[in-house]
């Protein structure tokens, strides 16, 4: 147990054929997290399982975030659905139709001290499953540019030369798009922590970008914040 809450917050590649994914944040006091684990991978888990063998979502995953302050969230939740219908059906999540049990027996929201919910829409990716993730926010000043660079230059590179990734893709933010706030994100998904925490030791200088690429342009002001995740518990139809 001291392992699974060691881990990061979210090793996950989005290695499905999904279009819509939520990425619920929670913060959740030391002493709690590791009944919040049990609550979640042995039940919450299940509901989800369920939903998956029935069409109902595509997968879903509990993250742990290890790296941070104390005043940011620890945990998240993402769930990934091939409609906006799918989605906003919150019906789904009937516990006691599922497994015959009250959600009020098996909730963990008690235990946060915060929470925050976003929805994405993935634009592409290279599926692939990691044990870690780096995950990129960023602003740009030019959306389109930016996505757009993305999936004609980068996603090139890397069908040629991952880098040691085993997966790659770009999601644009649909909700909580805010002055400050991120409005796109990609992630790099790499076989462990140490790789990715490699992956972020880029050098500063002497980097010759792809041919064609328009980051600079598109983004001159970098990313917001980069990441490092790990997986808890990941679920799919093959899972």
């Amino acid at each position: 147990m001291k392992k699974l809450l060691l881990i990061l917050f979210l090793a996950f590649s989005f290695g499905v054929n999904a279009q819509y994914y939520t990425i619920t944040y929670i913060q959740v006091p030391y002493g709690d997290q590791a009944e919040v684990a049990r609550l979640e991978t042995k039940y919450w888990s299940k509901v989800a399982k369920a939903n998956i063998d029935s069409g109902k979502q595509l997968a879903w995953g509990l993250f742990a975030r290890p790296y941070g302050n104390s005043d940011q969230w620890t945990h998240a939740f993402v769930n990934v659905y091939e409609t906006l219908d799918q989605l906003t059906d919150n019906s789904i999540w009937n516990t006691e139709e599922i497994l015959g049990i009250s959600s009020e027996d098996i909730q963990s929201f008690g235990y946060y001290t915060g929470s925050g919910i976003n929805v994405w829409k993935i634009e592409d990716q290279i599926p692939g499953e990691g044990k870690a993730t780096v995950w990129n926010f960023a602003k740009p000043e030019n959306l389109a540019m930016f996505i757009d660079n993305n999936k004609k230059v980068w996603k090139k590179e890397f069908e040629k030369d991952m880098g040691g990734r085993t997966g790659w893709g770009i999601g644009k933010k649909l909700t909580t798009v805010s002055q400050n706030g991120s409005t796109v994100m990609t992630w790099d998904s790499f076989p462990s922590v140490a790789d990715a925490l490699d992956a972020l030791d880029y050098p500063l200088e002497g980097y010759d970008p792809p041919k064609g690429d328009m980051t600079g342009k598109a983004n001159p002001n970098g990313w917001l914040a980069q990441v490092i995740v790990q997986q808890v518990m990941w679920i799919t139809a093959t899972q």
